[in-house]
């Protein structure tokens, strides 16, 4: 109708031009804002599969035992850091969580959750004086004892939302990380946070993960639901898993 209208002003070819365009970013905008934030997180680098092909064809090429590109040697390992981002899951566990103001501040500015208690985003005091919502600060953990050792620490931020009331220390977390090195030694993105047992929850101000592949994965592959299942603690123990159903 609105080209109908403005045919009138600025011509019936311009008016069908225009109007195809408006309907097609309706259609296609949220592909693109899509790709635009996935192109992001990645930085436009394409995604490795470290089990699968080198560039090269095993049918058409044949390799000596000791040679070093196959091997694990000097070319090996500067060679594979080249080819583009490594995925992983990362099974982890909530070690604390809090509420603050913005993501740089001080754990001494740290509010407990408890205090959030009645938050809805649409109500949030701190966005209607500054601009600025309140933060969750979520740190994970994937150490193998109380003391913190043999395992790693992450610590991210999201805007608060009420979906994160339910959130508990103890609880699995599960994530993709992503590295150009192999060994991950340094992590080039991190995905948004799942949350079984918060519902679950998604923890992450974009769902860069496919919600409904990674659900029906855990179903589907019962000893990857169990690894992630060893990350809980306290009373999201494995061991306490009945009791809590």
């Amino acid at each position: 109708f609105a080209s109908y209208f403005l045919s009138f002003a600025i011509g019936q070819f311009v008016a069908t031009i225009m109007g195809m365009v408006a309907g097609s970013w309706i259609l296609l905008g949220p592909e693109l804002k899509a790709y635009q934030r996935n192109w992001e997180l990645t930085g436009g680098r394409e995604l490795v599969d470290p089990w699968h092909g080198y560039g090269y064809d095993d049918d058409e090429f044949e390799f000596d035992d000791d040679d070093p590109l196959f091997v694990g040697g000097t070319m090996f390992r500067e060679d594979e850091d080249k080819r583009g981002l490594y995925g992983a899951f990362y099974f982890g566990r909530i070690e604390h969580i809090c509420v603050v103001d913005y993501p740089l501040d001080p754990p001494e500015d740290e509010y407990d959750l408890e205090e959030f208690m009645d938050y809805t985003m649409e109500e949030d005091e701190q966005e209607r004086e500054t601009g600025i919502p309140y933060s969750l600060r979520l740190r994970v953990t994937d150490a193998t004892d109380e003391n913190g050792d043999g395992g790693r620490e992450l610590q991210i931020h999201a805007r608060m939302s009420e979906e994160y009331l339910d959130l508990e220390e103890g609880m699995p977390v599960c994530a993709v990380l992503l590295s150009t090195s192999q060994q991950f030694q340094t992590l080039a993105a991190i995905t948004d946070f799942c949350v079984p047992d918060g519902g679950p929850t998604w923890v992450g101000d974009y769902p860069y993960l496919d919600r409904a592949a990674l659900e029906e994965m855990f179903v589907e592959d019962r000893e990857l639901w169990d690894y992630l299942r060893d990350e809980g603690r306290g009373r999201w123990d494995v061991n306490n898993w009945d009791d809590n159903e």
